[in-house]
Order: C-alpha cells, then structure tokens, then sequence
C-alpha cells in the first residue's frame, strides 16, 4: 500500500528517475553545424552568434575529427596525441525549427558532454552559460514561437577553473582537451506543468521508495491533476505496482517528499543478480498527458562496517579495475550504452565487479551499463596534489595554471563544489553509483575544508558512500579510503619481503575504522 507523507503533493508523480531524463518531446540536432574557429576569442565582441559561417561540421563529434586546428606532425611525450589540436573557443551554428505544437512549451538544449564551456545564443540573444565537464550541459531557450530560429552555440575547451591539467576530467594523458560535442545533442520541449529531476531513495527490508522533486506549474493558475505511474519488472515485463491520486498543484514549485511500501515480491539489486525495474510517471490534466517519465532502477541499500562495504546489509568483495578516459581512438568517452556493456562484460569475464573512475565521471551510458550488468561504480571529479603547484622536475609532470589545492583555489573550490552537486543529480538515482569522492591524492588541499563539502551528502544522500580523497589522509566522516598507504599505519600495496605465499596486509588493514580499497597493488 502507498503511504502518504506530505499530502498529495508526495505522490506527486511517482516514483523516481533512475537513470534516465527521458519524458517529454525530443528533437535531434545531430547533423551537419556551421562552423568557425576563434583562436583570437574575438568571437563574442564582434557578435559573431549573428555571423554566417563558412565552414561545416558535423556533430556530435569535435574539431579533431572535423580536421579542423593545428595539424600535428609527431608525438607528444608521454600524452595522448591528436591528429589536429584546438584550445580555446569555437562557434558552432544550425537553422532549427519549433513545431507548433511545442508553442506554449518550455524549450531545452541537452548537450550531453562537452570540454569545457558552452554559451548559447538564440536569434543573436545570449540565453544561457553551461561549464560542466562530467554531467550534461543543460540550456534553459525559454518559450520559442514556432518556426525558425537561429542557434549558435560557443564552446570554449581552455581552463574555465584553474584545476590543472592531469585529472583525467580535462586532460591530454587520456582522453584528450577537445573541443566540440558527443553524446546526445537535441532539443527537449516540456509542458507547464511538469516534473524537474525525481531523485529516488530505495531502502531494503521492508522494500521502502522515497522520492523527492521539484514540481513545476508555470500555467499561471492551480491545476488539478492526476498522478499516476506504473512499475514494471524490467526483465519479465509484468505490471509489479500502479497507482493514480488526485493532486492539486499550486502555482510555481511544488516540492514532493513520497513514500510507497513496494510488494514483497520485489528483487533487490546487486552485482550477481542486476534486478532492474521500470517506472513510467505521468501527470495527467483532462484526460491529457503533461509530463511523462521513464526510468530505469534498481531497489538496493549500501552501507559499511569496520571493514567491510556492505549491499543489502551483506558483505561485498569488491574486485576493480582503473578506469582514465581510455578511448583512444576518439580521444573521450563513449556515449553510448552498447559501448559501455562490451566493457563491463570484459570485466565479468576477468571476475571484476568494481571501476574506479579516476579524477573524473563517466556519461550516463556507463552507468546504464553498469546497472544492467552488475559492475559497482566509484566517481570523482579532479586530481590537484602539491606537485601540481609549480614547476616540474619532468617536463611531462608539468602542470597547466599550478594549481593550489583545494580549500585555497577559489576557482577550483566553485568549480569542484558545483560539479558535485551536478553528478549526483544528473546520476544519483543508478544502483551503481555506490560510491563517490571528491578526487585523487589531494594531497596539497585543506582537507577540512573539503570534508564540510562531503558530510553534506553524507547526511542528506545515503544512497552511496562518500570520501573526501584517495590517500593523503583520512577524515572522521570517511565511509571508506581507496589508497596505496595510509598515514602512520603502512602500505596496502606492492609485494611484501619478496614473492611468497605466507603474508598479506591484514596488519595494516586491521588498523583501519573504515573499508580499505588497495590501489595500485601490482607496484613495489
């Protein structure tokens, strides 16, 4: 039976939003763009938004592959190499076209995943600045009159944030610093009255859901409606729950806290058994269908012991891997689920079940993977330690901006602190993401500083384990340490006194109050 908690307004629309923000209507912008650099950044003052361009591109994709930059002529050391580099802005243009039926609609431009910066202009008008570099750019175009406009868009892959150049967010060890778009790129039209971005809390014993929101009304009166969603078993494809409420939505936002007792004949979520379900939301008004969503999820619950991560109240093994932006071909991330699903199944095959995405955030499609296949995932979002602050011994080593460590880096501090909050709500609601930190080996930052940003989610979202950093040092609010050592105990890697079978680490792991992930343990 569904429980309400805060009215109506809780059931509001039912239940979660796992992994995807699929709901309303959709136009892709996948295609040939107008194109022009703008290595002299004079693009802006000159209203080049307004500008017809000569040359073309195709997206998604980046100025790489469109052979457009500097042409390379041989290796860099010890990096990544381009076939054609490019740092610093680029204009990209298209003529769309707003159906009439989107009139009265809310008009949204998705850039899945860009390097660095994304400003967009509507008719010649700047409307919106974007500068995420793990979770979608999302463009607020307003209410668009049908019919033709003219969209351009700046990208910009130089240093927005002064973080350096080595985490693998933004770098050219890996992936490489592109310029350009991947991933989905189209327009997303959403009625006045709609859902913003459910994030879904699952307990287990009994199966209990918590959904939390911010519903929109923006037609200018109340508006009674019905909310209504079906879950269904993803494997099977049988109906497992339904409900329909009456619901009275108030002008502007309406904040949803709902809780529903799932049946007992759900199946929990873990890397051996990847039980998926499907919920489909609607807010219905008249017989007419507002805002509907469609997502994927899985019901878990993680937590720790002294020693051991623990899924579903039971001990998890976890057996890893390092995940550093390795496509190469292209240079970043795959955006696309089937991509992800050949990885991951590579790692079953090898007995894996863990990816620690070092310094940076996986797409969503690795995610999706992930839930489906039964991997545990583990993301960040920088890397920034002492050595990064001036100049190298090895020129390999040296860093772009020297960046000062977190906690006394007002540009990276705004920069970490935004992109925290951006993955966990662009991602938060996948089974997978059972653990989060905010980077590698931060060794040169204010670790208290840092752990105040941490304990937020640690005890506002325990949907997953948080870590103020790998290494260096561990702070009270912890829940687990990915590290080589750890201060004033010992290493946790590397062969012991020679290859032998009579050792292992348990007297350092013994000395731990929290679950300890070796990193790097093939290395002396």
């Amino acid at each position: 039976m569904i429980r309400f908690k805060t009215q109506l307004i809780i059931l509001l629309l039912s239940l979660i939003g796992i992994t995807s923000v699929q709901a309303q209507e959709f136009l892709s912008l996948s295609g040939s763009w107008s194109f022009q650099l703008d290595s002299l950044n004079e693009g802006e003052k000159n209203n080049w938004q307004s500008k017809q361009f000569s040359h073309q591109i195709y997206l998604p994709g980046t100025t790489d592959e469109g052979h457009y930059g500097f042409k390379t002529s041989g290796s860099d050391f010890g990096i990544l190499t381009r076939a054609y580099k490019y740092c610093g802005p680029a204009w990209y243009q298209q003529e769309i076209m707003i159906p009439r039926n989107w009139n009265s609609k809310r008009v949204y431009l998705q850039l899945e995943r860009v390097i660095w910066q994304s400003k967009v202009f509507v008719d010649g008008k700047k409307v919106s600045v974007q500068d995420a570099l793990n979770s979608p750019h999302w463009h607020d175009l307003g209410f668009l009159s049908p019919g033709k406009h003219t969209l351009a868009i700046r990208i910009d892959n130089d240093t927005i944030y002064n973080i350096g150049d080595k985490g693998h967010a933004y770098t050219e060890y890996t992936q490489s610093i592109w310029n350009g778009a991947v991933g989905k790129i189209r327009l997303v039209a959403k009625d006045k009255i709609r859902l913003s971005n459910p994030q879904l809390f699952t307990k287990v014993n009994p199966c209990i859901l918590t959904i939390k929101d911010t519903l929109c009304n923006e037609s200018g009166k109340k508006a009674s409606v019905l909310l209504r969603y079906q879950l269904i078993d993803r494997q099977s494809g049988d109906l497992v729950h339904s409900e329909s409420v009456p619901y009275i939505m108030e002008k502007g936002k309406n904040l949803l806290n709902y809780t529903a007792t799932m049946p007992r004949s759900i199946r929990l979520w873990n890397d051996i058994s990847p039980n998926l379900y499907i919920l489909k939301m609607e807010i219905v008004d008249k017989d007419k269908v507002r805002d509907s969503k469609e997502v994927e999820f899985g019901f878990r619950e993680v937590s720790a012991s002294k020693s051991k991560i623990l899924l579903n109240g039971k001990p998890v093994f976890l057996r890893g891997n390092l995940d550093c932006v390795h496509f190469p071909l292209t240079g970043y991330p795959s955006c696309k689920v089937e991509d992800w699903e050949r990885i991951f199944r590579i790692y079953k095959d090898y007995g894996l079940n863990h990816v620690r995405f070092h310094s940076w955030c996986p797409p969503e499609a690795a995610f999706i993977a992930a839930n489906r296949i039964g991997i545990y995932i583990q993301a960040e979002t920088i890397w920034i330690d002492w050595w990064m602050s001036g100049p190298a011994d090895r020129p390999e080593m040296e860093t772009k901006g020297y960046p000062q460590g977190l906690g006394k880096n007002p540009t990276g501090d705004i920069y970490v602190q935004n992109e925290l909050e951006r993955m966990v709500q662009a991602y938060g609601n996948n089974p997978s993401f059972i653990m989060m930190c905010i980077g590698n080996e931060l060794g040169n930052s204010d670790f208290d500083v840092m752990e105040k940003w941490m304990k937020k989610y640690h005890d506002s979202d325990k949907r997953r384990l948080y870590s103020t950093s790998t290494a260096r040092k561990i702070m009270p609010s912890d829940q687990f340490i990915a590290t080589h050592y750890m201060d004033k105990i010992g290493g946790t890697r590397g062969i012991k006194g020679g290859a032998s079978l009579d050792w292992d680490f348990e007297e350092v792991y013994s000395k731990s109050t929290i679950p300890v992930l070796s990193h790097e343990i093939g290395q002396l």
